[in-house]
């Protein structure tokens, strides 16, 4: 599966730039580029609350006086600022400082998932029920006390959305739990869709996912066995709400006449959970109804303009200026103060983000705040990296050392993603849906000999800023659980100029003859013809009368850096073509990203390659073998890829899973990983990095890969309570 309703994967794309455009799609994430420990417990096993402090860190330049406001410039709008509605890391980067989840990442230890809204929590040995402790003493912004009804509250709402919007359905997060219980009943998983009402409400609630044995004790009982339910249960997607608040704000929104809705429940009456469940027999009777035809009803905290009283964070989200794009958070007062033995307590009492579409207009209000004792952040591209650092300094020591005074660099810290370019085979016509003769990738000499055509390292430096790391194979260093990621595990390929030669060749005088279907059918004879060039070169080396093919690859309208590896990738292919007359011809096609999007994930695609990205729905790494090596994946069932044996190491990987074998996810997922390098799946581009830039007068940045999910690129500070 997959993700970001513009930030995660299935089936749905929607873009965003920072300096990666993001596509998400319900599970890991489809993005663009544009330029640019403990694992969790598993078993039995009590986890206690956490002691310590937040690990931050600090500029070289102190500073007496903290800060009052902290400006925050950014590339990016936000979609949804409802839990349960978003899926876009734009949006999570605020919503973390409003809204708490149950278990949270600790401190800069981004496998290290711990105790937060809840005190302690016991896994049954079949690793099906979770029983929780909530911490007492905890109130939302509101007033109303944490309690296990807010917890039934909040899931069961997820659940009930079932990844819908206002205009769609299955686009966002409700899936990432979803996929723990009766899939049939997730529109994002089964894709199938669903009818929404009191049959499904009923059936939802049906399947126990939370029930409550106390008033701060309740159990969380899946159906699927995982062992990234601690990841997933910290995720955004899983924070708690205060019921009473977003009950009473929503049903005002949902009974006005311009809504359009016949609520079954216009007032809401009983118990507790009596009064929940007719709330969302009312969410559920606002799908494809009233003014949501094609989606469910708007809820108050979509746009939260009048800000949000719902959450336990240290921040309270106070108002959110539509017109000018202008979110204002400030600190709240009487906050718990999170599970460390030194209590966090938001210094700076208000922080404001602001859309400032313009790069050079961030960087000239970063430089006068800077001047004047204003304390901001900007996001700053990657291809801007030398307006405020010193290029040599980053290019000969890897020292991000800012050329501006007052101006602070911090990184660069990676996240969980990746670049990378398909090879794809059972390629079709966009216009007429019909197969092409020549299918290039389906041979594995052509992919390597593409891959051998281009030096990445040099590509990085002359063309990215080194704003990332060469790629080796599909997990991100650090990607949970430990050891998922295996530095052995390399290319079958490298820059190797002769190597492209000697396999262009070969390729040419001995065409392939076989081929396989998406559905690992083998393809009739004569289906495909893959032959280019001769058979057989002439007394002068050369062919006489060649076969002539033509390989377009498709690259994002803008993205200065895949431009640049497909130009490489091009000038050598065709190079060795024209020495030998071969007619094979390489081209680079410039496509909006949006039409690129839409060809790419046709099943099958309309590209022989193209430029695309991924970032994790949650740090896991099943969250990126699955739907980029399996066969029917997200990526591979549009791709053409169909490996039995793949199919047979992600069922393992998912029984380790499934069985808490931490050990076996690993094992698994290094076998896919060297299968995805021996058969070339993929020219691997770049782990990307992001670094921050902020003026020096703010201290006490805080960065944790799983939290800072915004593409790369110079994002500002995404968990403020611990500036100063």
């Amino acid at each position: 599966m997959q993700r970001r309703g513009r930030n995660g994967i299935s089936t749905t794309a929607a873009a965003i730039i920072i300096v990666i455009l993001i596509i998400a799609v319900a599970a890991g994430v489809y993005f663009i580029t544009s330029g640019s420990s403990t694992t969790s417990p598993t078993s039995s096993t009590t986890t206690s609350s956490t002691t310590g402090s937040l690990t931050t860190t600090t500029s070289s330049t102190s500073q007496s006086a903290i800060p009052t406001t902290f400006t925050y410039e950014t590339a990016e709008t936000p979609e949804y600022l409802d839990p349960g509605v978003s899926y876009f890391s734009y949006d999570y980067n605020i919503m973390q400082n409003v809204y708490e989840p149950l278990l949270w990442y600790n401190a800069s230890c981004s496998t290290c998932i711990i105790d937060w809204l809840a005190q302690n929590y016991t896994v049954s040995s079949n690793q099906m029920t979770y029983s929780f402790t909530l911490r007492s003493g905890i109130t939302f912004a509101d007033g109303e006390q944490l309690n296990s009804s807010a917890v039934y509250f909040s899931l069961n709402r997820l659940l009930v959305m079932d990844g819908s919007t206002p205009v769609g359905h299955a686009s966002q997060a409700s899936w990432l739990l979803q996929q723990l219980l009766n899939t049939s009943l997730s529109t994002t998983v089964s894709g199938m869709g669903q009818t929404y009402g009191s049959s499904y409400v009923k059936a939802v609630l049906a399947e126990n996912f939370v029930q409550i044995t106390g008033p701060l004790t309740f159990n969380i009982n899946v159906m699927n066995p995982s062992s990234a339910v601690p990841e997933l249960l910290a995720g955004q997607w899983a924070t708690i709400l205060a019921p009473n608040y977003v009950m009473q704000h929503d049903l005002a929104l949902w009974n006005t006449s311009s809504a359009g809705y016949t609520l079954p429940n216009a007032k809401l009456t009983g118990t507790t959970t009596n009064k929940i469940n007719s709330y969302l027999q009312d969410l559920s009777s606002t799908c494809n109804a009233g003014s949501t035809q094609g989606g469910c009803g708007a809820t108050y905290l979509n746009t939260s303009q009048q800000g949000s009283l719902a959450g336990t964070g240290p921040y309270v989200l106070t108002s959110n200026n539509v017109a000018s794009n202008t979110i204002t958070l400030t600190a709240r007062q009487g906050y718990w103060g999170g599970p460390y033995s030194t209590p966090i307590a938001a210094k700076i009492n208000t922080v404001v983000f602001k859309f400032v579409p313009d790069v050079t207009t961030r960087e000239i209000d970063l430089q006068n705040a800077a001047k004047s004792g204003q304390a901001m952040a900007i996001d700053l591209p990657g291809t801007n990296l030398y307006d405020i650092a010193d290029r040599n300094a980053w290019l000969n020591t890897n020292t991000l050392t800012s050329d501006i005074s007052g101006v602070s660099l911090y990184g660069t810290f990676p996240f969980y993603g990746l670049t990378f370019d398909p090879f794809d085979t059972n390629v079709t016509s966009s216009l007429t849906g019909q197969y092409y003769k020549f299918q290039p990738f389906a041979d594995l000499r052509l992919r390597t000999a593409f891959a051998d055509s281009v030096n990445m390292t040099e590509v990085n430096v002359a063309v990215n800023n080194k704003v990332g790391t060469v790629a080796i194979n599909v997990v991100p260093p650090g990607l949970p659980p430990t050891g998922a990621y295996n530095s052995g595990i390399t290319p079958a390929y490298s820059f190797n100029p002769d190597q492209v030669q000697a396999l262009l060749l070969a390729a040419m005088e001995k065409p392939l003859t076989s081929f396989k279907f998406t559905n690992g059918t083998a393809a009739p004879a004569g289906f495909f013809n893959n032959a280019f060039g001769c058979s057989a070169l002439g007394s002068n080396g050369k062919c006489s009368s060649p076969i002539g093919q033509t390989v377009p690859l498709d690259v994002p309208s803008g993205d200065t850096f895949d431009t640049a590896v497909f130009t490489q990738i091009a000038s050598v292919i065709n190079n060795v073509s024209a020495t030998y007359n071969m007619g094979l011809t390489v081209t680079v096609v410039p496509v909006p990203s949006g039409q690129l999007l839409e060809n790419a994930f046709s099943v099958p695609t309309h590209y022989y390659m193209y430029a695309l990205g991924w970032i994790d729905d949650y740090p896991w790494v099943i969250d990126f073998l699955t739907p980029m090596l399996a066969p029917n994946g997200a990526y591979t069932g549009a791709d053409g890829w169909n490996l039995p044996q793949m199919a047979t190491l992600n069922q393992q990987a998912d029984a380790a899973s499934a069985a808490g074998n931490i050990a076996g996810i690993i094992t698994a997922s290094n076998a896919m990983n060297t299968l995805a390098n021996k058969e070339v799946m993929y020219l691997w581009t770049l782990y990307n990095v992001n670094f921050v830039t902020m003026t020096t007068n703010v201290q006490g940045f805080y960065f944790n890969p799983s939290l800072s999910t915004a593409a790369a690129g110079g994002v500002g500070p995404e968990y403020f309570a611990t500036l100063y």
